[in-house]
């Protein structure tokens, strides 16, 4: 992506976090509000006000107003939940239940006793929106990263691209795997929330039952969980790193870029480095990215570079790689070339 092209994906991202971080703090919050409230004082009060709200389209949203006293002075609460607007809420129903001049039980701040409400605690509903914000700040924080990696290979490249290289008794290891452990988690605990949100709102509606909520949330985690030891433990196998041998004259390929298998060459037989240039195409326009292969002289992949990420990088930071690569192993920097689909990423 060229400099030019990053100002509009910028602001659009720009916008697009604005209304998901606005949302995520109002739910959040309210949230949070709610299980507080749980620990509230309660006193009687006198309803005076239930009806649903007008929504400048459609009637939306509790309009509920009543009085109580707290150690002698009068107070008027117009709230019935922190979101009284909630969208997953039943409002006619909480209507009926509320109805004008009825006596009910109101919680009050001991702080600040103008502060109240007729239902604390969190509900099946919280805990569904929860689940429906999941994936889209996962996505969100996915794109901002995606981006400041852009931005930063646009500015200033570091040495090998930035991708981290320890040498050790006579071995230079570079990881190439795809994700971190945390990541792995969160990637999997949000497609999993994603997939989960449709049989739930079909069984439950939108006002599941905290049971239901509960048990998923808890699978969510633990699944999440699980896959952030399984990724952790794989990074930390080594499967994922480039191995290249100073003594044993061989290069040990990742568990990358379709190979079911770390693969080892020897260094001989491998005539130079070059970058795959791999054309995406969205309704955004053409996009390209660019992953670093080996071009090795072995009977049976004679022409077929060897891939060794399986997701594209900036230009600029796959050039940097790839020429510190050439000059650690001593062959042909080649360039860009087009990657070529069909094309064996393993041997």
């Amino acid at each position: 992506m060229r400099k030019s092209g990053l100002l509009s994906p910028l602001l659009l991202l720009v916008c697009w976090t604005g209304l998901i971080l606005a949302g995520t703090y109002v739910l959040v919050e309210t949230t949070s509000r709610q299980y507080l409230a749980k620990k509230f004082p309660t006193t009687k009060g006198r309803i005076i006000r239930s009806e649903i709200g007008e929504g400048r389209m459609i009637r939306r949203g509790i309009e509920i107003e009543y009085t109580y006293a707290v150690n002698g002075v009068k107070y008027h609460g117009y709230r019935y939940r922190y979101d009284d607007h909630n969208v997953t809420m039943e409002w006619q129903s909480t209507a009926v239940v509320y109805p004008r001049w009825s006596s009910q039980k109101v919680y009050y701040n001991p702080q600040n006793p103008a502060d109240s409400l007729l239902m604390p605690g969190i509900d099946g509903s919280d805990l569904l929106l929860l689940l429906f914000a999941l994936p889209l700040n996962v996505l969100t924080a996915t794109l901002w990263r995606a981006m400041i990696t852009q931005l930063q290979d646009h500015l200033r490249v570091p040495p090998a691209g930035g991708v981290r290289i320890f040498k050790h008794q006579g071995e230079t290891r570079v990881p190439l795997g795809d994700t971190t452990a945390i990541q792995e988690g969160l990637y999997v605990m949000s497609a999993a929330a994603f997939i989960a949100a449709f049989p739930i709102v079909m069984v439950g509606g939108f006002e599941p039952s905290m049971r239901l909520m509960k048990a998923t949330w808890i699978g969510l985690l633990g699944l999440g969980g699980a896959f952030f030891l399984w990724r952790l433990v794989r990074n930390r196998s080594g499967v994922y790193d480039l191995r290249i041998g100073q003594n044993s004259q061989t290069v040990i390929l990742p568990q990358t870029a379709g190979r079911p298998r770390p693969v080892s060459v020897a260094r001989s037989e491998i005539s130079g480095v070059s970058l795959q240039r791999r054309v995406s195409k969205s309704p955004s326009g053409t996009h390209f990215s660019f992953l670093p292969a080996l071009h090795h002289n072995g009977s049976e992949t004679d022409s077929q570079p060897l891939k060794l990420v399986s997701w594209g990088w900036s230009e600029e930071k796959a050039r940097a790689f790839s020429q510190w690569l050439s000059q650690e192993l001593g062959v042909e920097f080649k360039g860009v070339e087009e990657e070529k689909p069909g094309w064996l990423a393993n041997s």
